[in-house]
């Protein structure tokens, strides 16, 4: 059965070859594909012949060898990439899935696609399909950790191009080479690999990067390049599949190197709401049905690393969760958690994580409120060698199902069940859109922009940053302010927080020459006030509730100060920061919310 168009553009090309590179889009257009205004007779002849490609395809055993043998990614779609991987190596890949608390679906055939040798290091590259909808490739390397990434099957049968990438610039080992960006100093990698999958008619794969062009062959619908000794920051930075009738570039975003980039100049098709969905609840939550599994399924190392408790004990804020899966074919478990500011009160809060065998993270936001003006609430995550970002959220009554409306305006379906979703956009179609439909096909809802971690603003470049603020907080915590070089001539700000040996970290916020966005960017983490504002503000006065107030004088524009120990509790938090011109005129304010409730950690 012909699961994809892109066998009929392969078999119309072999029927009416033409000169130059094949150009999709036109001969998708002519077989009927596509909607076109006029139409000439050979347009109509050509309908007619994938037509009846598309009828042999759906009726007969031929149809099978027809997919086969005029290209597309059947076998991907099938499952049968390649041959069986070796006995050994499948009863390895079933003992590691058992002994994880998740895996891939029982029975998942591993297929072997291809070998290859590099500074002395094997790399073997693996594929199978996970459940009905996923595919994924398994990367085994000699003398280090191997990993697995995954896409959605909904993906191939896109009609946008012969070959996806999957891994790109995974790094491997330790290099010789090493730089500064930022706070800092790293070691190039030993090799970096990057590898996806072709459609049948594909010959051969250009890729290029730092250190040239380089041509891979296709093996078994799979490609492998192997960086040997790259450069610290060595990214590839186009794709191209060769096939009997030419070139064909491939849809690829280069991947972010540190940290940084941001919201992409170009924004998501629009789609217009016609039944909006707000004030939403999730009644069973509520109810305290026991959909999907109790959270006790997760380990307890992942359960207090997410939850901060080992148990609903008596003291727990957490007043009903459950474990879910939206996609059962995929290792990751929705956890959705209903919770009061403390234990017994009112359902105040929702927590959403996201988790997978090695660990997980998420977010939390009042309850309902979260719902009052959309009928979603997800987060992003990726970046690493990953080519799509994942999407997690959770959905109100009333969603039947969400879309993800591409850049090039396809479509991709994201899973949803119970309420919760779980999903993967291609990088290469960033800026994306989440659209929510009722039952009756109706839109009730859109995301903002869905970005991901490409290069799309200013991001680390190579260079040491320098100390610029530090203080000190309550029982031993203290916080410092470093600042960087950033693409563009922009600047990239370091806000390093240390509380405790297990509370510690780095936040990463980099900014263009000139400014963007709303004039005040500040926030507050736990003990400390920080962030940055518009050059025109000279001062921050930031109010308490019930009174009184704070002025601090900015420091080339940025903020770092500890809140006063009398404001670190709910009866007089902070509720406002108010920016201040050089002559003390009021330019500026930005509330501060109210945090949700969350679970404590113990």
């Amino acid at each position: 059965m012909i699961d994809s168009e892109f066998v009929i553009k392969a078999a119309l090309e072999q029927l009416y070859p033409v000169s130059g590179e094949p150009d999709w889009e036109a001969i998708m257009a002519a077989s009927g594909s596509l909607p076109q205004p006029r139409r000439r007779k050979w347009e109509f002849a050509l309908a007619l012949v994938a037509t009846a490609i598309v009828a042999v395809a759906l009726t007969t055993p031929l149809g099978a060898a027809i997919a086969r043998g005029l290209g597309g990614f059947s076998t991907w779609i099938s499952g049968e990439p390649g041959k069986p991987a070796p006995s050994a190596d499948q009863r390895q890949f079933d003992q590691a899935n058992q002994r994880s608390w998740i895996g891939f679906p029982t029975g998942t055939d591993l297929r072997e696609l291809l070998t290859t040798r590099a500074a002395g290091t094997t790399v073997t590259l693996y594929g199978f399909r996970s459940g009905n909808t996923t595919f994924c490739l398994k990367l085994k390397i000699s003398g280090a950790a191997g990993s697995v990434r995954c896409a959605p099957v909904a993906d191939l049968k896109r009609s946008d191009a012969p070959a996806r990438v999957l891994i790109a610039d995974q790094p491997v080992g330790k290099g010789t080479k090493t730089a500064w960006y930022g706070i800092w100093r790293l070691h190039s990698s030993h090799l970096q690999i990057t590898a996806g999958i072709a459609a049948d008619l594909v010959r051969q794969i250009v890729l290029q990067d730092d250190q040239g062009r380089h041509k891979v062959p296709v093996r078994s619908n799979a490609f492998v390049y192997v960086a040997v000794d790259p450069e610290v920051g060595q990214r590839v930075s186009s794709v191209t599949a060769i096939t009997a009738r030419g070139r064909v570039s491939i849809p690829f975003v280069s991947k972010l190197f540190g940290t940084g980039g941001g919201a992409s100049a170009a924004s998501p098709p629009a789609v217009a709401v016609t039944a909006p969905l707000r004030d939403g609840h999730i009644s069973w939550l509520e109810r305290h049905d026991p959909r999907g599994e109790r959270l006790g399924v997760l380990p307890a190392r992942i359960r207090k690393g997410l939850l901060g408790y080992h148990g609903l004990g008596p003291r727990s804020q957490v007043l009903f969760g459950r474990v879910l899966s939206p996609d059962p074919s995929r290792p990751l478990r929705i956890v959705v958690t209903l919770n009061a500011h403390h234990h017994g009160g009112p359902a105040a809060g929702i927590c959403v994580y996201g988790a997978t065998a090695g660990g997980g993270g998420g977010g939390c936001a009042p309850y309902p409120d979260t719902f009052a003006h959309s009928p979603f609430d997800f987060t992003t995550s990726g970046g690493g060698s990953a080519t799509f970002v994942e999407v997690t959220g959770v959905a109100a009554d009333g969603v039947a199902r969400i879309s993800a409306i591409l850049a090039n305006r396809q479509s991709l379906p994201i899973p949803l069940r119970d309420n919760a979703f779980v999903g993967e956009i291609p990088t290469a179609r960033l800026p994306a859109r989440l659209v929510a439909y009722n039952a009756k096909g109706q839109v009730v809802g859109t995301s903002d922009s869905v970005d991901g971690f490409a290069p799309g603003g200013p991001s680390q470049t190579r260079g040491k940053a320098e100390q610029l603020m530090a203080v000190k907080g309550a029982h031993g915590a203290h916080a410092e302010l470093l600042v960087g070089r950033a693409t563009g001539s922009g600047e990239c700000a370091y806000f390093k927080t240390y509380f405790s040996k297990r509370a510690a970290g780095v936040m990463v916020s980099c900014r263009a020459a000139s400014w963007h966005g709303s004039p005040l960017q500040f926030g507050t983490e736990t003990d400390f006030f920080l962030g940055r504002a518009r050059p025109d503000i000279k001062r921050v006065r930031i109010d308490y509730l019930g009174g009184g107030s704070s002025t601090f004088t900015l420091v080339r524009g940025y903020l770092l100060a500890r809140i006063p120990d009398a404001h670190l509790t709910r009866a007089s938090p902070p509720t406002r920061f108010i920016g201040l011109n050089a002559e003390g005129k009021v330019v500026a304010n930005q509330a501060i919310p109210a945090p949700p409730p969350v679970p404590r950690r113990r």
